[in-house]
């Protein structure tokens, strides 16, 4: 009976041990989300950042500490795009419309310009995500 129990314990510890290596709830957002990860930046309309902003909350939501900070950030400055965008009452996607950009006036275009800067000040942020999830998760992302 001993010799049982102690087969069982054995088992039990390498299942765990074995389930526990296998995945994790951060490589898992962050293999369901590889898509919109490997377009970010590309689809340039409200519903795209709205989709960037909450899958790099959710991601850092579960990511380990070292980057959690980091997955916040890009976050924050999707949302940031879609609240200057929504401030001076264009949704991004109507960015290339002439007619309705040159009715802009300085202050607006200002706080736009100030939101995309920050967006794109992220360069340190992207290559630590990047980094850390192809060695959490062994996922390259583009």
């Amino acid at each position: 009976m001993r010799r049982f129990a102690a087969a069982v314990t054995t088992v039990v510890t390498v299942l765990t041990l074995v389930s526990a290596c296998g995945g994790s709830d951060y490589c898992d957002a962050v293999k369901n989300s590889e898509k919109t990860l490997n377009t970010f930046g590309s689809t340039r309309t409200d519903a795209g950042y709205e989709r960037y902003a909450k899958v790099f909350g959710t991601i850092g939501d579960q990511a380990p500490k070292e980057v959690t900070a980091d997955w916040k950030k890009l976050s924050t400055v999707s949302k940031n795009i879609l609240k200057a965008q929504d401030d001076v009452g264009l949704k991004l996607e109507e960015m290339n419309d002439a007619q309705k950009t040159k009715k802009l006036d300085k202050e607006q275009r200002t706080k736009l310009n100030d939101a995309y800067k920050a967006f794109n000040d992220t360069a340190k942020e992207r290559a630590a995500v990047v980094k850390n999830v192809k060695q959490e998760c062994k996922i390259t992302l583009k």
